[in-house]
């Protein structure tokens, strides 16, 4: 099967693992704002379950066999994601990272309007003439009902690189003492011709808010406007 089919449309395959993310996603939405969400993780292959993990910050490596392997990681405290992958065959790696954002500097339920934004610097790779060629390499920016996105997807055979620099941004408002629970999904995958490889590296913020107002993150860091994160630094930070 083409791997732009994975881009569009799940086959019947991919079910039980879209229904075991999906459940996640609904417990994660339905948890106390208190605390901060867990993150749903998937790594390895299109049959690893994705898997919560409740932490402020995670790094983790894994290694498949001589030609595969992936990196996902996360710090809530500087506001950063990545993700890194290497394929040679069907592949699947992702980071849904939950956050619970507030705001400080007005009194309790007052409504502040903001603009949510996740800045991404990354691109993906292939080496494939034959059939199952393609990579999809993206990443998303959710707010409710609403979201936006950037994509280094490759289709079909070939051996360019496609690059991802942008910020993407959405409009939002926050009532102080209620957070506003948001997430960011980057992904990778591979399907069965080729090899491939891609990093995707992430840091998201809120600005657009009033003097003396200040967004926090659910670890009560301050979520400050994005500055531009170049892959060697997130590089830097994750090894």
């Amino acid at each position: 099967m083409p791997l732009q089919l994975l881009f569009t449309r799940p086959g019947a395959w991919m079910m039980p693992l879209l229904s075991a993310a999906l459940a996640l996603v609904a417990a994660v939405a339905a948890a106390a704002a208190a605390d901060c969400p867990a993150a749903i993780v998937q790594i390895e292959t299109y049959d690893s379950p994705p898997f919560p993990v409740e932490a402020t910050t995670y790094d983790t490596t894994q290694v498949f066999g001589d030609y595969a392997g992936a990196q996902v990681a996360f710090d809530r405290t500087n506001a950063t994601l990545w993700l890194a992958a290497q394929s040679a065959g069907r592949m699947s790696t992702s980071l849904r990272l939950f956050e619970a954002l507030d705001v400080t500097g007005v009194a309790p339920g007052t409504l502040v309007n903001a603009m949510l934004q996740l800045r991404l610097d990354g691109g993906s790779q292939q080496s494939c003439g034959g059939s199952g060629c393609g990579v999809r390499l993206e990443g998303w920016l959710i707010a409710g009902q609403d979201s936006t996105s950037a994509n280094a997807n490759e289709s079909g055979p070939g051996a360019e690189r496609h690059d991802i620099a942008t910020t993407l941004s959405l409009p939002v408002t926050i009532v102080a003492g209620t957070p506003l629970v948001v997430h960011f999904f980057v992904v990778y995958g591979t399907g069965p011709g080729g090899d491939a490889e891609a990093s995707l590296a992430g840091s998201y913020a809120v600005g657009g808010l009033p003097p003396g107002v200040a967004a926090v993150g659910c670890d009560g860091a301050q979520v400050t406007p994005v500055r531009r994160t170049t892959w060697g630094t997130l590089k830097t930070l994750y090894r």
